[in-house]
């Protein structure tokens, strides 16, 4: 089974460069092997992940839809993937400079969204699932009505959108974070639909 964190992994994961794009060395004067790895400097306070769900290929003139189920937390800890855990993980607890940034306090995030994608690579149709104060919503053009958490889970994720969990709690927590004007309705009728 495909996995969020399995698709962060390889997302982090070291690649050895080719023979053709070896690096200089000053001290040794030689060009040498290299690595290259992708990693997160700075996480925003909302994390928006884009699955790849449509493969093209040049070569064989296709492309097609990628159907497979992938499954993905509703807390994720993004601290393994920042660029300060890495550093340290490969060179041990030496002190960086990262310029200030706290990433690593604030890794923790919580699902909030989750847009899905049924159809084909020519046509199709999204639909939203929205948390709104601890109760899962399902966002299909005009209608919207409850679902539960495991329906949400089971869905195919097309995006999957996180707080950080301390904005997150601070919703929660109190309803005035919740961008919604006080005294309003948090879902207004659309003339013809409600």
């Amino acid at each position: 089974m495909s996995t969020l964190f399995g698709c962060l992994d390889l997302f982090t994961r070291p690649e050895k460069l080719g023979s053709d794009q070896k690096l200089y060395c000053r001290n040794c004067r030689e060009r040498q092997d290299s690595l290259k790895q992708m990693s997160i400097r700075k996480l925003p306070l909302v994390l928006s992940l884009h699955v790849k769900r449509f493969e093209h290929s040049f070569v064989k003139k296709s492309s097609r839809k990628i159907d497979r189920y992938l499954h993905f937390p509703f807390s994720l800890d993004m601290s393994p993937y920042l660029s300060s855990s890495i550093l340290r993980a490969r060179y041990g607890n030496r002190i960086f400079n990262f310029g200030g940034d706290q990433s690593d306090m604030f890794s923790e995030f919580e699902i909030f969204a989750v847009v899905t994608h049924s159809g084909t690579l020519e046509s199709g149709h999204y639909v939203s699932f929205v948390r709104l104060r601890n109760q899962w919503y399902r966002c299909d053009d005009a209608w919207i009505t409850v679902v539960d958490e495991a329906t949400v889970r089971a869905s195919q994720c097309y995006m999957i959108f996180y707080v950080q969990k301390l904005q997150h709690n601070k919703a929660n927590e109190d309803p005035s974070h919740v961008p919604n004007s006080p005294g309003r309705e948090l879902f207004l009728p659309i003339a013809g639909f409600c």
